[in-house]
């Protein structure tokens, strides 16, 4: 016997936002594909296919040079879009029509005849939807209020340090949010996968799987009467809470609407502001590990969008530096960077001679930036702007401010003063006064680790690990974090990493049977220019990463501690700059 048909099939579902007209929607550079005024039940929509122009495969000439045999295959990518206004409240004429607008402009102001919509993608569908009207994080916001919270089977995350690392973990059997290791403090969930049973969607009786992101994907009903009712009841699951308050967490970090224009807009302005300013604490390259996931190895890069510099695109070896970004923006004039900067993107190749690796990524998703605005915290993370919940912000506070607060075993330490010249003099008279030894710039080969660390700066009796390292930019903080975590790590467990210290004891000429090879207690002593650093000045990328590697060391039975150093010298010289590039390419 023939198995029953199914009414429902799984399908990819985006929220749309403040549309002026469902054309609108679509992008200006998909406007040969065919539009079709339909309706879906009873609701006047509109669905919009077609196919990109066939070209020749980009490999072909690859396979020639190889085989001496001429490759003529070309390829298409054929693509749909179904979009329905949200309610029957949209009339005809708003929802159908063209708004006017000659140029193509997505940046006419919203009006009072704006709507919502769903746009259900295929195929390439999804290219053809305009960024600016879809509702991120619309798919993650319907997941945790309709799936089973112990039915979690995937969950990609983003770490909210100036990496922006991205880690996506699966356990197909499921778990709670708290089985992923999921932190409450430092982690942002972009992603997840989870089943759950949601009233007349899907089987009877039976659990379905849901994916939400920015998209929700979920099986619906392929009767059109029926999908109408399936996304109402999707709009009505947005006005409920969490299912859980374990869920609750993944709302702590929200994004500004792109419609809230005027505040996008002086977010923007202050992004500028510290692009130009080269000393600013507060920018950082992120690798956007979302947009170039799985892509392989990529040894080169092609910048696009550079205007002025007699060619269009400028290819280069190895991966884009912060510099290599952002030079560029800062040549433009004022009047021009903002444009500049939205018109500069980056495609990662497998090398020079090489087929890219990656879609044009914009310039504005590599870049990382933190600012307040009305007395709130606000971030930029892949080309998009959030803000931190007052409670969520207030508990990364806390945790920092706990950290801060212990009492260091250092009974004390000198001041930085123009007698020291650089870090290495430093760190001497810091192993000097503690009564230690200066393990500045002594590295230890790892062969499990295939390179070399530095245990610490200053060795002290009872275990005690010192990490020493100037506080004025993003990179050095989280430099020294990172430092003072992998070798910790490390020496807690590998014996030859251990040996290999007490030999760099021994030829210190000390006995190295008054020195533990382990660490026990980690000190992490923050050097700020003319004034202390305290929790409150961290910004919020280094306070939570400094909460993350405190909790890691903690799980090995490490204690942390920070203190807080004033430099008082005259403004950096030519040597220190040289010590720091040398610090940072010891490790």
């Amino acid at each position: 016997m023939a198995g029953k048909k199914h009414d429902h099939s799984r399908m990819t579902v985006y929220r749309l936002v403040d549309l002026p007209s469902l054309k609108k929607a679509i992008r200006d550079k998909y406007d040969n594909f065919d539009e079709t005024e339909i309706k879906v039940g009873e609701r006047d929509s509109l669905l919009v296919m077609g196919a990109t122009e066939e070209k020749t495969v980009r490999w072909g000439e690859l396979v020639k040079g190889l085989s001496n045999e001429t490759v003529d295959l070309k390829t298409s990518s054929p693509g749909a879009v179904l979009l329905i206004p949200e309610d029957d409240t949209a009339k005809n004429d708003v929802a159908l029509a063209d708004t006017g607008q000659s140029d193509g402009s997505r940046d006419a102001p919203i009006t009072e005849d704006t709507f919502n919509a769903w746009a259900i993608t295929f195929g390439i569908g999804f290219q053809l939807l305009d960024q600016r009207y879809i509702d991120s994080g619309f798919g993650k916001r319907v997941a945790i209020r309709c799936i089973d919270p112990t039915k979690l089977q995937s969950i990609t995350k983003v770490t909210l340090d100036d990496r922006s690392k991205t880690d996506r973990s699966s356990i197909p059997s499921g778990a709670t949010l708290r089985g992923f290791g999921f932190e409450e403090i430092g982690e942002l969930a972009t992603r997840l996968i989870a089943e759950g049973k949601i009233n007349n969607i899907g089987a009877p009786d039976k659990n379905v799987t849901v994916r939400g992101a920015d998209s929700l994907s979920m099986p619906l009903s392929k009767i059109p009467t029926k999908i109408v009712e399936n996304l109402n009841y999707i709009k009505e699951l947005l006005k409920q809470k969490p299912v859980t308050d374990e869920l609750a967490l993944l709302e702590k970090i929200s994004q500004v609407p792109n419609k809230n224009k005027q505040y996008v807009d002086r977010l923007n302005a202050k992004l500028l502001e510290a692009i130009v300013d080269t000393q600013s604490e507060k920018i950082a390259l992120a690798w956007p590990h979302e947009a170039v996931d799985e892509i392989g190895e990529v040894q080169a890069f092609q910048l696009y969008g550079v205007q002025g510099r007699g060619r269009k695109a400028i290819k280069q070896d190895g991966l884009p530096t912060l510099d290599d970004l952002l030079t560029p923006i800062r040549e433009a004039g004022e009047s021009e960077r903002q444009h500049r900067f939205n018109a500069m993107s980056v495609m990662l190749l497998e090398n020079t001679e090489g087929d890219a690796k990656s879609r044009k990524i914009p310039v504005k998703n590599w870049v990382s930036f933190e600012t307040s605005l009305d007395d709130k915290r606000h971030f930029l993370h892949s080309g998009k702007w959030y803000v931190i919940e007052d409670d969520y912000s207030e508990a990364i506070r806390r945790q920092t401010k706990a950290i801060f607060n212990r009492r260091s075993p250092l009974s004390t330490l000198p001041p930085w003063t123009s007698d020291h010249t650089d870090e290495l003099a430093y760190n001497q008279a810091v192993a000097t006064a503690c009564n230690g030894i200066c393990l500045d710039r002594k590295l230890i080969s790892i062969k499990e680790q295939k390179g070399r660390i530095e245990a610490c700066d200053v060795l002290l009796k009872g275990g005690i690990f010192v990490h020493v390292k100037r506080v004025d930019s993003s990179s050095p903080a989280s430099h020294l974090l990172a430092q003072a975590l992998v070798s910790a790590e490390i020496l807690s467990y590998d014996t030859e990493a251990q040996a290999a210290l007490r030999q760099i004891i021994v030829t210190a000429r000390y006995n190295p049977e008054d020195y533990d090879c382990r660490p026990k207690k980690i000190v992490i002593v923050m050097v700020k220019d003319k004034q202390a650093l305290t929790a409150e000045s961290l910004y919020t990328f280094t306070q939570v990463n400094l909460g993350r590697q405190d909790k890691a060391l903690a799980s090995r039975g490490i204690e942390v501690y920070v203190v807080p150093v004033v430099r008082n010298v005259p403004e950096s010289s030519d040597a220190d700059e040289l010590q720091e590039e040398i610090d940072n390419t010891a490790q």
